[in-house]
């Protein structure tokens, strides 16, 4: 029996992904009826599924969905969502049961023009490097990460590893530059290996980009930081506890990127 705020179910199971986080998704956005970086988000996804052992649903179908979305609603933020489907006590999967999917949708969010200021989060990101870079729907971490900046003096906050190794921010890439060298952390050990992240990458944007497991030592040492997600685009980072760095503003080759990115109609 299956009770929901008192009320008693009609259904003797109720979905993996609220039982037990069992399931990954990827956040995009449509720009001008385009959805963008489509076929990284799908890799992502297909990434995440063969990895948790779960299956997709065809392709097409999901991208007829979008495109039904992109007719109405040319400029939102999409969160695709892929569950284990239903199954009532235990851990183990239903072997017939099937995997479900969701979506939302909401406005493309306004991105502050300031940079930011950012502190090192006292919380830290558990290592499981069978999951490092999944985007899988266990995110407590992020949302205990966003309870503590909502108690900081900040804008954002630099989340370490266990053994103290720079990740990512809470929802963002971070990329910071010493002299003319670029560097990102290494996703190995946690985190997520962001669509934005990768495309900057395979697009050879910053030049040669050193992928690195540091310390925070390091970010005292930068000229420039900034963050990037595929929703927010890239953000310049103006200090780090409290130290300021020397170029307080965005690559002209990120900035030109970006902007070039979110305009063409794909």
């Amino acid at each position: 029996m299956l009770w929901k705020n008192g009320q008693l179910l009609t259904a003797p199971a109720f979905d993996r992904g609220l039982q037990f986080g069992d399931g990954h998704f990827t956040t995009l956005t449509i720009r001008h009826g385009q959805v963008l970086w489509w076929p990284l988000h799908w890799q992502r996804l297909c990434q995440a599924a063969d990895k948790l052992v779960l299956p997709l649903p065809p392709q097409a179908t999901i991208t007829d969905f979008l495109q039904t979305i992109a007719s109405t609603q040319p400029q939102c933020v999409v969160k695709l969502m892929m569950t284990a489907g239903d199954s009532s006590r235990g851990y183990a999967r239903q072997s017939q049961a099937e995997s479900h999917w969701y979506a939302s949708v909401s406005p493309i969010p306004e991105v502050p023009t300031q940079p930011l200021k950012m502190q090192l989060a006292r919380l830290k990101l558990a290592e499981q490097p069978a999951f490092a870079g999944l985007k899988t729907l266990n995110r407590l971490e992020q949302v205990m990460l966003t309870q503590e900046l909502n108690q900081r003096d900040c804008d954002e906050l630099v989340v370490t590893d266990q053994s103290g190794a720079v990740v990512e921010s809470i929802s963002s890439n971070v990329f910071w530059r010493c002299g003319e060298q670029w560097f990102t952390p290494s996703l190995v050990h946690a985190g997520i290996n962001g669509v934005a992240r990768t495309q900057l990458l395979n697009e050879n944007i910053l030049g040669t980009v050193e992928i690195v497991r540091a310390g925070t030592d390091v970010l005292f040492t930068a000229d420039q930081v900034f963050l990037v997600n595929s929703v927010m685009g890239p953000r310049p980072v103006a200090e780090f506890q409290g130290h300021p760095f020397s170029a307080p503003i965005l690559p002209k080759g990120v900035s030109t990127w970006w902007q070039s990115e979110i305009s063409l109609s794909f």
